[in-house]
């Protein structure tokens, strides 16, 4: 019988060893640390350009320490995950976005078919990022954003029929939660228990605190937030009235994602 091979897991080790800019290297030169430079300019650059491409309920930040290292939360309003508030970091490869597989680790336990128990790391064979030159795409991260979101709505999606799936010639899994998988094939009720035990389990970490090197802080509710609150729904009225305009210009039926 042939082992599926954990080539997430594999791709991770392979690209750390291998990460000419990996800042926990000792033998890094001043070119390498130059090159670090322009690579973390280059992330900043592309950061600046989600803002208006990001999925709702989806939020970003790259890290103090360094921007291989991004900081998120997704807010889910619906399905089983319906409630939950679910922290998780993205680990950029150095040799991002010509090559290497990132890695998007969750602050808390999520029962889901996609996300490993031990590790609490997302699977992301299934979202096929282009992690292989993708030339002038300017990289992966909106599709990965996309992905992080969809699999708390569409997981079934990517696993259901893809278990045994093929991928640069070895069999993978795409399941790495076989008991979330057989409760939500078996038993739908049990299966959403467990998923609102995840939800909880957000939700009380958020009054625990966050990650003492997250970027991405929460604290409890001031009246100074009512100013920041006013401004955020002002400048969303303003871009509304604006893209409208931009439409009736055009005479078409523009489609934006949304921050």
């Amino acid at each position: 019988m042939i082992r599926p091979r954990n080539l997430a897991k594999e791709s991770l080790n392979s690209g750390r060893k291998n990460d000419p800019l990996d800042e926990n290297r000792e033998d890094m030169t001043p070119s390498d640390s130059y090159k670090r430079k322009l690579k973390e300019y280059s992330l900043l650059m592309e950061y600046k350009t989600l803002r208006n491409r990001v999925e709702s309920g989806v939020y970003v930040v790259p890290g103090f320490e360094s921007l291989l290292s991004w900081y998120g939360i997704v807010f889910i309003h619906e399905g089983e995950y319906a409630g939950g508030a679910f922290k998780f970091v993205i680990k950029i490869p150095g040799t991002y976005p010509v090559s290497g597989m990132p890695t998007v680790q969750f602050e808390t336990n999520i029962f889901h078919p996609l996300i490993d128990p031990k590790t609490r790391e997302l699977n992301l064979f299934p979202a096929e990022l282009p992690t292989e030159n993708p030339g002038a795409t300017g990289g992966y991260m909106i599709k990965l954003l996309y992905y992080i979101k969809e699999i708390f709505y569409f997981h079934d999606i990517y696993w259901n029929g893809k278990e045994d799936s093929k991928r640069e010639g070895h069999r993978i899994n795409a399941v790495v939660n076989s008991t979330a998988t057989s409760l939500y094939i078996s038993d739908m009720e049990k299966f959403k228990l467990r998923c609102s035990e995840s939800v909880r389990e957000s939700l009380d970490r958020m009054k625990v605190g966050s990650d003492p090197q997250s970027s991405l802080r929460f604290g409890p509710y001031m009246d100074s937030h009512d100013v920041v609150r006013d401004k955020i729904l002002r400048s969303g009225k303003s871009n509304e009235v604006r893209s409208r305009r931009v439409r009736s210009k055009k005479g078409g039926n523009l489609s934006y994602l949304t921050w």
